[in-house]
């Protein structure tokens, strides 16, 4: 009986003295984990395609995007459109073909009305007024006068005219070498004119008209691809 007393009391000693060492919490251990930067997800860069296009200007092949690089969210897949410039051949030939025939067109159809000095239209047209109308429905711009209108475009002599070319003239009794008088050429000897002596607008042929040809000082040329100066 004492023997299991005794034993009991140690048991119930050993209890105690563990209870009142051990007060405090036991907490989790803290684990720190190291992760190595090559492990982060970094943004990859993708080489930009690059749209083979070509330069009308200069007449060579380039791309849009020489030696750049993008983001993946940056990436663009479809290159942006390609724009035609006005010196592309092929294209600006057929513009300028269209403008010349919507001259030659709008310029007939006024063919007959009255010719009065000062008027731009719509029902009477002097010279510079009848040009000036034409071109600007073809989307030119020219100034109003017929000496003025003198000072546009490329300069063109007799030798060199072509559909669509603003011709000019002295038509002083005693010539003076002055701008007095403008109308379109046609092509073919034919020019299109509001005539103060035809009282209307009259197509002559300057070949068949020796007082025309002879007072003939200059043309000029508004359309043509490397002049778009009076273009709206």
């Amino acid at each position: 009986m004492k023997t299991f007393t005794m034993t009991n009391l140690l048991l119930l000693a050993s209890i105690t003295l563990f209870t009142a060492c051990s007060n405090k919490t036991v907490e989790p251990e803290k684990q720190s984990v190291k992760v190595s930067i090559e492990e982060l997800p970094m943004a990859r860069t993708y080489p930009m395609p690059e749209p083979i296009v070509r330069d009308y200007v200069q007449n060579r092949t380039v791309s849009y995007y020489p030696n750049r690089t993008y983001r993946q969210r940056d990436y663009v897949r479809t290159p942006p459109p390609i724009v035609r410039h006005a010196h592309a051949p092929v294209p600006y030939q057929r513009d300028i073909a269209r403008i010349l025939n919507k001259i030659e067109w709008d310029a007939k159809k006024l063919l007959g009305k009255k010719y009065v000095w000062g008027a731009t239209g719509p029902r009477t047209y002097d010279c510079s007024g009848f040009t000036q109308k034409i071109y600007r429905d073809a989307g030119i711009r020219i100034p109003r006068v017929s000496r003025d209108q003198a000072r546009v475009g490329q300069y063109i002599t007799f030798n060199q005219l072509r559909k669509g070319d603003l011709m000019f003239f002295d038509t002083h009794k005693k010539r003076t070498g002055k701008v007095t008088h403008v109308g379109i050429y046609l092509g073919n000897g034919n020019f299109i004119h509001a005539s103060s002596g035809a009282k209307k607008i009259v197509i002559f042929n300057i070949n068949e008209k020796p007082f025309y040809k002879k007072r003939f000082l200059w043309a000029r040329r508004v359309v043509k691809p490397n002049a778009y100066l009076a273009m709206r």
